[in-house]
């Protein structure tokens, strides 16, 4: 299923820069895995998006959960989720690609990576693996796991890097 969307992180990015909102445009598509660009002060900046390709867990009603990375500058790249939901307070959200696990901090209904060698960990498991699973609780108390696709992850992420170098 194809969305266009802004996460709530990059629509803070945004509207943080300037109080006119711009324009996100899919740049190309490779698989499961989107890339999308923006103009923020002139500067073209990139993140790339995926969504479940299944769902679990024993809640009733949800958001769209979304998988991000950001491209914040040339050497830094930020892994985020969101369950579509708001998390349990001081909970983390778990990942697990193939077996590979950690925990990503949460505020709101949005998960990152501890920090920047955690993100370079993950970045680096899902060039080579092909799916990965993150659970997540809400403020409800109930669970979702989404599984995500990592099929076009590469292809994106190069595209993402390329894209948007010296911006």
């Amino acid at each position: 299923m194809k969305k266009n969307f802004l996460s709530p992180l990059f629509g803070f990015v945004v509207f943080a820069y300037s109080s006119v909102a711009f324009a996100q445009v899919v740049d190309k598509e490779y698989k499961d895995w989107t890339v999308y660009t923006t103009n923020l002060q002139g500067k073209v900046a990139c993140y790339m998006a995926s969504f479940p390709i299944s769902k679990t867990g024993n809640y009733t009603k949800r958001g769209d959960p979304y998988l991000l990375v950001t491209r914040l500058n040339d050497d830094v790249f930020e892994v985020s989720a969101s369950s579509g939901y708001k998390y349990k307070l001081n909970s983390d959200v778990a990942v697990d690609i193939e077996g590979n696990k950690f925990e990503m901090f949460t505020k709101g209904e949005l998960a990152w990576a501890k920090d920047s060698k955690q993100d370079k960990e993950i970045i680096g498991l899902m060039i080579k693996k092909n799916h990965l699973d993150i659970r997540g609780t809400s403020i409800k108390g109930t669970y979702s796991i989404d599984r995500y696709s990592l099929s076009g992850f590469t292809a994106a992420y190069n595209r993402m890097k390329k894209r948007c170098e010296g911006n």
